[in-house]
């Protein structure tokens, strides 16, 4: 399909909505005319007004908002909340989509759209105007500050194709139709809070007559308001059903054109994986609804999806079966980084345990990427390492106190250093918290016995100073003293020839530690250790919570370093069967996980 037939069927597809539209009307105005035919007993001059009402307040707030977006795309992205690229800006990132959306425009012959950028940290994008002329490309800080050159301009790509293809003018005019089926809720609402209780409460004020009469007026708005707020959650439904029925098969077409114009799939391919499948951001515009479906992927949350599966835009685009990608990939967080990985992702890492999969070196290579530069110099020097392993410790809510501490313990030279690594520390992404251990582990080792024992009671003191141990503190300390063993004293081995059966309590500790850590309330609690347990083939009762402290673990696992390595295994499953009974596995989650495995001396590699 070219250039003109892509727009001869977007005029279709203007059609189609129009009709879907006027569908939509009328089964809002049968749902209003059901209570008036039955409190008038049929008066079909009520029903009529009533049609008419309804008409009326749809048709026009349709073509209210139309004519509010004749502006074009600088209109729908202001509404979003976004703010201009200046051509001069000196932010690097900003520059580097501004070059990307000049390239594609000069290479496709239309004008350059101006770029627009939304203050949220999701990764998004759209395309907004009637014609190439109007045009402007929005993105998100997001997109702009996670994606590489490559996935940028993917993204631009499948953007510049929504342009070429007709879609913007679609887009634009499903955004004023879905405003005009909504406003019938909206105007129930300002009823509901805003006239009725004005009227109410002025009538309250009166004693006369007209005032008791003005009461059963305001409560009559009131309820009317909430009759029309139902109406308007119907007409909510039928918007989303359109926004679904219109977006879902062009944003295919999109993907595969954005591929077609860089003739690099892995670069579109690697923002839908790092989006993630997560549609939805808590602080996306309030608009952002009324547009869900001209963004890249779906900005807020619906019943119904107004985009296909990032899963099978994925396998479109790779080529690759769907199966062959996990149901949930890991999710990216609001500030940007990864704060959850798919069950099938951590199984996949147990079970290669000790082994190199593909991808995992590029994963490596990113998370040290990701660590500033003046961080990594200082894990290269014994003396510098331990500040950082000190900052690691600082706990936000303890932060005064513990730098209290640490000022009665370290020098002044040293005290001035570590207040220069906190910050750049504190703002790492969480996932990068093991990985700096593993960093400073050799330096760590060059430290003297005297300096040892000064490192450890500093350690001591930082996780000492709120009176508890908590479950980073455990994975902290575990993890350093099985790295610098010789220093902090290799947990007893002996012969490995025990089985889960034989250690059950130890087990049963273990997992129940993980499933008071990782859910909420007795029913989550229960339901997660009977996963671990099952897995684990052993029947033993869930442990009361109070023995389940971080010490007891510790001393479990020191027991269950003398499990055969396939029973290792078994129990690392257990653990992971335990973890994902939710479907997710947080960062804390496989911190622990990770720690557990690095105990056993079963090295699990880093989660995709």
């Amino acid at each position: 399909m070219n250039f003109y037939e892509h727009q001869d069927r977007a005029q279709r597809r203007t059609k189609i909505i129009v009709f879907l539209f006027i569908v939509a009307v009328l089964f809002i105005i049968a749902v209003v005319e059901i209570p008036v035919a039955i409190a008038t007993k049929g008066d079909p001059i009520a029903i009529g007004a009533t049609a008419v009402f309804c008409i009326l307040i749809v048709g026009i707030s349709a073509l209210v908002k139309l004519r509010q977006l004749r502006g074009g795309g600088r209109v729908v992205a202001e509404m979003l909340g976004g703010s201009l690229i200046q051509p001069l800006s000196k932010d690097q990132a900003e520059r580097r989509i501004r070059n990307i959306v000049e390239e594609m425009a000069i290479a496709s012959g239309m004008p350059v759209p101006p770029v627009y950028v939304i203050e949220d940290e999701t990764i998004n994008a759209f395309a907004a105007g009637w014609t190439p002329s109007d045009a402007v490309i929005g993105v998100t800080r997001g997109c702009i500050n996670q994606l590489n050159r490559d996935e940028l301009q993917g993204v631009i790509a499948h953007e510049f194709s929504h342009i070429s293809h007709g879609d913007m003018r679609l887009n634009i005019r499903l955004i004023g139709i879905i405003f005009g089926i909504m406003v019938l809720g909206l105007t129930g609402w300002i009823l509901v809070r805003g006239v009725g209780p004005a009227i109410l409460y002025s009538s309250s004020r009166s004693r006369s007559k007209e005032g008791a009469g003005g009461m059963g007026i305001a409560l009559g708005i009131i309820v009317f308001g909430l009759f029309l707020a139902l109406c308007g959650a119907i007409g909510t439904l039928f918007g989303r059903l359109i926004q679904a029925a219109v977006s879902r098969q062009r944003e295919f077409l999109a993907d595969a054109s954005a591929v077609q114009y860089t003739r690099n799939p892995s670069g579109i391919g690697g923002a839908l994986r790092k989006i993630g499948g997560v549609p939805s951001s808590k602080t996306m515009h309030a608009n952002a609804g009324q547009c869900n479906h001209m963004f890249f992927s779906q900005a807020v949350k619906a019943m119904f999806a107004s985009h296909p599966p990032i899963t099978e835009r994925i396998a479109r685009i790779e080529g690759i079966d769907v199966a062959s990608l996990p149901e949930s990939p890991q999710v990216v967080s609001k500030s940007g980084v990864v704060s959850h990985f798919s069950s099938a992702g951590v199984q996949r890492s147990i079970e290669d345990a000790g082994e190199l999969r593909s991808g995992d070196i590029q994963l490596a290579a990113t998370a040290l990427a990701n660590i500033d530069r003046r961080v990594r110099d200082a894990l290269n020097d014994c003396w510098s390492a331990r500040l950082v392993m000190f900052a690691l410790l600082v706990d936000k809510d303890q932060k005064k106190d513990q730098d209290t501490i640490l000022a009665g313990l370290l020098t002044p030279v040293e005290l001035v250093e570590f207040r220069a690594l906190l910050p750049l520390v504190s703002a790492m992404d969480r996932a990068s918290r093991l990985p700096l251990i593993d960093l400073a582990a050799p330096a760590l080792q060059q430290l003297s016995t005297h300096q040892r024992k000064e490192f450890d009671n500093i350690l001591s003191s930082l996780i000492e100073s709120d009176g508890v141990l908590d479950r980073f503190e455990w994975v902290f300390v575990s993890v350093l003293r099985k790295h610098l063993s010789s220093q902090f004293g290799a947990p007893s081995g002996g012969k490995a020839s025990a089985t889960l059966l034989s250690l059950a309590p130890s087990v049963s500790l273990v997992l129940g530690t993980l499933a008071y850590c990782g859910a909420v309330g007795d029913e989550q609690i229960t339901a997660a250790y009977d996963h671990g347990i099952k897995v684990a083939g052993i029947d033993v009762q869930l442990p009361e919570l109070k023995i389940c402290t971080m010490g007891a673990i510790d001393k479990a696992l020191k027991k269950l370093r003398s499990l055969r390595f396939t029973q290792r295994q078994l129990l690392l499953n257990a653990c992971e069967s335990c973890v994902t009974h939710d479907g997710l596995v947080t960062v804390e989650e496989a911190e622990t996980l990770r720690a557990i495995g690095d105990i056993l001396d079963c090295p699990i590699p880093m989660f995709h």
